[in-house]
């Protein structure tokens, strides 16, 4: 009972502490150990006070027992017996209280700063190296190179920017971010947290601060580069609160940290990128932000939430015009946010023209010099299938495989294939043209930073390339140009009142923006030369004014990169190791609904990746180059670098890059003896099938959210054949798509299939919702309601009632916005009605499902 209360007085106090502010500074460092000692005397003197042990006195006749020794006739012994005070008890409670004082006190008695965790990467790049590798980081884990503010005081920066980017989004919305703020008072720097170590956020001093600019990646989680910082500082993501405090870096040139909240000379602002539709909508920024604030850190303004199944760029600009005045003042910075000045910005990059004789072109890696393959390493893998799945579709449904052999790298059942695309000839050729830099496209070109303290020296991942290459390869060309973005990098450089005339309300009237430029599809190609028309429809140019010309330095920067689209793997890697397949449809359709404006160049919009996808295709087919105006078609004499950018020069020479194309491979054995090769990487995901196979599973993919079910599926129907005696759970699927005679992908494949596994588990079975061939549309959530018998006996797993959460595994992959959601709720409603809950408490369930990852999803907008 004494612990106890001591135990609710520890903790009442900490409550108190952290929501008053009072001693906070003082917390664990006198009181909290007084109460340890205390709560500690009491355990073990409580029992010994509950004898009737009064020191000084004896005790009550009354509270002797029957046969005990007469009342007042005590002796030593009888009493360290009856009292159980004993030298054992005392030393037990003194080593207990001086050990505990020691541990909570060891920044007193023994000075320094406690050694600190290797961080994720650290431990990789250890393992990697093996026995006799590179030497590991020193004791404390301490390294100068990964030290961002050491980064940022010798570039004279008072702020950084770190981005949490899967897509690139994030990182073009930092660096756009770092432009604008940009004053003499106000210094950004723009970095990537991978490359530097979390620790040293406690070095940041109150006359600076640190920006963070997170996408949410997947089901709430961080992305790939700012995994190894989310996971220290919350340690429990589902739970941030209960997260431990990590260990920060000691400042040399101040008084310890305090152990609660480390971070309290801390600045900080953040913008989170999501979608709305998606369950943990901006979960990596919402975390982050929580634990800044428990360890002590100050926000700047409120945290800022763009969605991107709205408008996030709305959403970014809102934060922005909220935000940065509250940034400008916290740094002193007098300049206001808006000037009006509209000279043009002193740009990132600089484009500099290489002299062709000073480039080796093609060559190969020398052995040992390919790194280990992944996103920022692709593997250029052979294609060795490619083919419509249903050729008499009115689109086209792609079925690729490629070859992963050689490049080190596995795949399982759920993983996602990443694929660098190129851009479109005719999209290329388009802004070449708008640059008037067609009759020099093929000149080699260095695109430089201009800042001589940048950490990224250059914008491409090799020194050298071409304005081809750039366009081609690298920049994402074929997106309309933000709002934004043309009020800060095309509208400067108009100097003529009609180029003005019609920038400005593009640039400063969203619904004007909305309707001209994000309907028309106004890439910034259109852009330029829908600016020239107007300049050519006003007539001769005034006195004074000069015809409109974008810098391709200003082009550079309009175009975000060029980033890999990930797609969910089709096929399993324990069935066809290192032969991971691609299940897509072909993208384009037409922005606009108005048939008018249908007819208008740039109003139908196409997809880079699958187009790139459907032009390989047509390349193994032998097919004539028709009808491809938006297709990525075969390049021959592509130019490979032997070195990435920084590289030596073989020879004195410069490297150029023209590779992520379609280039021919030997060895083919298929149709006209033609061979491709793609970029490619795998990227591992947490969608999985469970470990045991007698576990029912519940699949629901319509259209290409099939993919990663035709995975489990192969799985399934493997573990069925090799092992028939084994138990086998229900394996259910609920497939969808508009017509069953022109849709229904992998038919024939999936009976072969589903036979097997049924021979193990005969309830097994597809259930199809095709929602044109009937009058009234029939999706697969109406599927599961007229299926609900079935499905509730998957998910009791031989129990009379659930009574709880289910313990089958369900797995939905496809549209996020609509079905992923009509799916959620179609089983709470399920099992509401069949185990006679309320449906907050099937939800609870279901959540719980999710929790225990038993109710994954594989979804996207």
């Amino acid at each position: 009972v004494a612990h106890l209360v001591w135990y609710y007085v520890y903790h009442a106090l900490d409550w108190v502490f952290r929501k008053v502010g009072l001693l906070a500074s003082l917390s664990r460092r006198t009181v909290y150990p007084a109460l340890g000692i205390g709560a500690l005397v009491a355990v073990f003197l409580g029992p010994s006070a509950s004898r009737g042990l009064v020191l000084g006195s004896a005790p009550d006749s009354k509270s002797a027992s029957v046969g005990s020794e007469p009342a007042g006739d005590w002796s030593d012994g009888a009493m360290a017996t009856q009292g159980k005070v004993e030298w054992g008890d005392m030393v037990i409670v003194s080593t207990v209280v001086i050990g505990a004082a020691t541990f909570l006190l060891r920044r007193y008695l023994f000075g320094g700063q406690p050694a600190q965790d290797l961080t994720i990467a650290q431990k990789a790049a250890l393992a990697r190296s093996g026995p006799g590798g590179a030497a590991a980081p020193a004791s404390k884990g301490y390294d100068p190179e990964r030290d961002f503010v050491v980064k940022m005081r010798t570039a004279a920066k008072n702020v950084v920017i770190l981005y949490g980017s899967q897509t690139g989004t994030a990182e073009d919305f930092a660096k756009r971010l770092a432009k604008d703020i940009q004053s003499p008072a106000v210094r950004p720097l723009t970095l990537d947290p991978e490359m530097y170590d979390w620790q040293c956020l406690s070095s940041l001093s109150g006359d600076e601060l640190v920006i963070f600019v997170l996408a949410t990646a997947g089901e709430g989680e961080p992305t790939d580069n700012m995994e190894a910082w989310f996971k220290a500082l919350a340690s429990d993501p589902e739970s941030p609160d209960d997260s431990e405090v990590p260990e920060f870096r000691q400042p040399e040139d101040r008084p310890p940290l305090d152990e609660d909240m480390p971070l309290q000379d801390v600045s900080y602002a953040v913008f989170g990128l999501g979608n709305n539709t998606y369950e943990q909508f901006n979960h990596h920024a919402r975390v982050i932000d929580r634990r800044m604030l428990a360890l002590g850190a100050t926000r700047i303004g409120e945290r800022g939430e763009g969605d991107d199944d709205a408008d996030i760029e709305e959403d970014f600009a809102r934060w922005k015009e909220a935000t940065l005045p509250l940034i400008r003042e916290h740094l002193g910075s007098s300049t206001p946010l808006d000037s009006g000045d509209e000279s043009p910005p002193e740009p990132t990059w600089r484009v500099v023209e290489v002299d062709a004789d000073c480039v080796w072109a093609g060559g190969e890696f020398s052995e040992g010099s390919v790194p280990a393959h992944d996103s920022r390493h692709p593997f250029c893998a052979p294609v060795t299938a490619a083919y419509e799945l249903t050729p008499a579709a009115d689109r086209h449904l792609l079925h690729i495989e490629v070859d992963l052999a050689g490049s080190g790298m596995r795949h399982d059942a759920g993983d996602h294939i990443g694929v660098y695309p190129t851009n479109a000839d005719e999209e290329v050729d388009l802004i070449l043209a708008a640059l008037d830099l067609l009759d020099k496209a093929d000149r080699p070109i260095a695109v430089e930073a201009t800042d001589p303290l940048a950490p990224q020296r250059s914008l491409f991942p090799v020194a050298t390339t071409t304005y081809r290459a750039a366009f081609r390869h690298y920049l994402e060309i074929t997106t309309p140009v933000p709002r934004a973005q043309i009020k800060s990098l095309v509208l400067p450089f108009a100097r003529s009142e009609a180029a003005r005339a019609f920038l400005r309300p593009l640039a400063e009237d969203k619904d004007a923006h909305a309707a001209t430029v994000v309907a028309g599809c106004m890439t910034p190609a259109r852009l330029i030369n829908a600016v020239r028309e107007a300049e050519r429809s006003a007539g001769p140019l005034p006195a004074g004014d000069e015809p409109f010309v974008l810098p391709v330095e200003a082009a550079v920067e309009l175009c975000p990169r060029l980033q890999a689209r990930l797609y969910s793997i089709s096929s399993s890697g324990r069935v066809r190791p290192e032969r991971p397949t691609i299940t897509a449809v072909v993208l384009q359709y037409d922005a606009r609904t108005d048939q008018a404006a249908r007819a208008e160049l740039g109003a139908r919009r196409c997809g880079v990746a699958t187009n790139y996808l459907l032009g390989a295709l047509r390349y193994l087919r032998g097919d004539p180059v028709v009808d491809l105006a938006r297709t990525s078609q075969p390049r021959q004499g592509c130019l490979l670098s032997a070195g990435a950018a920084g590289a030596p020069a073989r020879d004195g020479k410069d490297h150029v890059l023209q590779s992520f194309t379609l280039q021919p491979a030997p060895g083919s054995d298929m149709h006209h003896q033609r061979a491709l090769t793609m970029p490619v990487f795998i990227r591992k995901s947490a969608f999985r099938l469970p470990a045991d196979s007698a576990t029912p599973i519940i699949m629901v993919g319509p259209g290409t959210g099939l993919a990663p079910m035709r995975a489990f599926i192969q799985e399934r129907a493997q573990a069925a054949h090799e092992r028939p005696d084994a138990p086998m759970g229900t394996t259910l699927l609920f497939f969808g798509a508009r017509t069953e005679a022109r849709d229904y992908m992998y038919r024939d494949e999936l009976a072969a299939l589903f036979a097997d596994i049924q021979a193990a588990a005969p309830e097994s079975q597809i259930i199809t919702a095709f929602s044109r061939d009937q009058p009234q549309k029939v999706y697969v959530q109406h599927r599961m309601a007229e299926h609900a018998a079935l499905i509730y006996r998957t998910l009791l797993c031989g129990q009379d009632r659930l009574g709880g959460p289910p313990r089958a595994h369900v797995y939905v992959c496809g549209d996020a916005k609509s079905m992923a959601k009509d799916v959620s709720r179609a089983l709470v409603a399920l099992i509401a009605e069949r185990e006679g809950v309320p449906e907050d408490t099937a939800a609870r369930w279901v959540s719980e499902m999710r929790r225990l990852s038993r109710y994954q999803e594989d979804v996207w907008s």
